[in-house]
């Protein structure tokens, strides 16, 4: 049993009583092995890396020092090319390439001018067409229009046979929009009086003549349905 002098005083507990011996003994180790606690310096700030520049005899050729190729007026490698060198090719055909400058096709594709009056003329061409295949389908005097043929022979006498004819079509599409009018105001005023008429009779037999609330008359007298809405949409 090893007394309470082999344990060192510091390793004691704190307080009035002191535990009894431990059952086995202590080991006392040798003073060469013991550690001693010691105090660092305190570590420096952290600070940026220094970075040190990449030597010029191991740089590549496509990371100069100096500004990017797209940063500047030379656009392609090696000296500078001549004012010959440059216009032959500004001028030359490359394959599947647009049409260099001063070729008819580079004209024809940039021109604005051109591609306006072919659009314009595409546009009239096609609104000339159809209303000539109208005029020949909705035309009664079809057989007064002159022949193809003619227009190259007689061009003077052909074109005021046309404009004739063309005044008598428009004055017969006014007669027919004149007939239909008339007939609506006559179909209006027959319904406004079968109305005043079946008012009359009720009011003979004594009754009180009520209009249906599931229609109603619109300017033309036409008896229409009522029709609910829901947010603008037919129901």
């Amino acid at each position: 049993m090893a007394s309470l002098q082999t344990i060192p005083r510091f390793l004691l507990p704190r307080g009035p009583s002191i535990p009894r011996a431990r059952a086995f003994p202590v080991p006392i180790l040798p003073i060469s092995h013991l550690r001693h606690a010691t105090i660092l310096p305190p570590r420096p700030k952290k600070t940026e890396p220094r970075i040190l520049g990449q030597p010029d005899k191991y740089r590549p050729p496509s990371h100069g020092t100096r500004l990017p190729r797209s940063e500047t007026t030379q656009k392609t490698y090696g000296p500078p090319l001549s004012k010959e060198e440059r216009e032959r090719m500004r001028t030359k055909k490359y394959p599947n390439m647009m049409s260099p400058e001063g070729t008819f096709s580079h004209w024809f594709l940039h021109n604005r001018s051109i591609h306006l009056i072919i659009t314009l003329g595409i546009l009239f061409t096609l609104g000339g067409s159809a209303w000539y295949l109208t005029f020949k389908r909705n035309n009664p005097y079809n057989d007064l229009l002159p022949e193809p043929k003619e227009y190259m022979r007689h061009p003077i006498t052909s074109l005021k046979r046309f404009f004739e004819v063309l005044r008598m079509y428009q004055e017969h599409l006014s007669e027919q929009a004149e007939a239909k009018r008339l007939k609506r105001e006559d179909d209006i005023e027959k319904r406004m009086q079968f109305r005043l008429q079946r008012i009359r009779e009720a009011e003979e037999r004594g009754e009180e003549y009520l209009e249906d609330p599931r229609y109603w008359v619109d300017a033309y007298g036409v008896r229409r349905r009522r029709v609910k809405k829901w947010f603008g949409i037919w129901e």
